[in-house]
């Protein structure tokens, strides 16, 4: 059960990271919504939960600027209707109907065809929390020192590589838009854990080239929220810095 009275405290970053020319890589913290953005420093902000809101990362697919459009068209729904969500059907419905509206954009602009994104994130609630996603944008529970992965990848399984690197694929089997024909299913769950609750969501930019033992180990050590952020987007970078990177830290008390 959710806290009367209490409140999230959110710190994101986005950025393009190291090889990519535009960030096609979106956030949304309740009303607020950053897109095509090339943060560096992480941004802050404590949020009441006293209606629910949306948290959540999106990673824009088909190119610059189709990527773009439907990672921002993602979060500017997501920003404007989480406060009327009432649980886990409506979010559904939404993400649903987000994905009609991709794909409707792309057929009347053929600039645009196939144009699609992921999502990954939590609709927080004065009574309880609840996790989604589509593709493979991740949402994580920290327990202890430990990250527990909530959301479930749309992505086919990929075996570990020889040199011991972190695995990972291009390849998504579904996300909102997209080429895709077959009918979406979002993922949504209930977060069963008690408040205060603390949670990581990311785009693949950081979790394909950061391993989790490593993302674990920068939270425990890192002194604030920020300076956890900004260690893990560096990580990234080191690590190649091959896509756009997304980070949003959120902690319920």
């Amino acid at each position: 059960m959710g806290v009367a009275g209490g409140e999230v405290t959110v710190t994101a970053l986005t950025h393009r990271g190291a090889v990519r020319p535009a960030n096609e890589d979106a956030v949304v913290t309740g009303p607020l919504t950053v897109a095509s953005a090339n943060m560096t420093v992480p941004a802050r902000c404590v949020l009441p939960t006293s209606e629910p809101m949306i948290l959540a990362v999106a990673d824009g697919l088909g190119g610059h600027a189709a990527g773009e459009i439907a990672s921002e068209h993602a979060v500017h729904r997501m920003a404007e209707t989480g406060p009327r969500l009432s649980g886990p059907d409506d979010v559904d419905v939404l993400l649903k109907n987000i994905n009609e509206e991709i794909k409707d954009h792309a057929e009347q602009h053929s600039e645009f065809s196939g144009m699609g994104t992921t999502v990954a994130g939590l609709l927080v609630m004065p009574e309880g929390n609840y996790w989604f996603n589509v593709g493979d944008s991740r949402a994580y529970r920290l327990e202890g020192t430990r990250l527990r992965q909530l959301s479930e990848d749309d992505s086919p399984p990929v075996p570990p590589s020889e040199d011991g690197t972190p695995a990972s694929t291009t390849f998504i089997t579904q996300s909102l838009g997209g080429s895709g024909s077959a009918a979406m299913v979002p993922h949504v769950g209930r977060d069963h854990e008690p408040d205060p609750s603390t949670w990581l969501l990311c785009s693949d930019g950081l979790s394909d080239l950061v391993p989790l033992e490593k993302m674990e180990r920068i939270i425990a050590e890192a002194g604030s929220d920020e300076a956890a952020v900004h260690t893990l987007w560096q990580e990234a970078i080191a690590a190649s810095g091959r896509d756009n990177i997304s980070i949003l830290l959120a902690r319920r008390v």
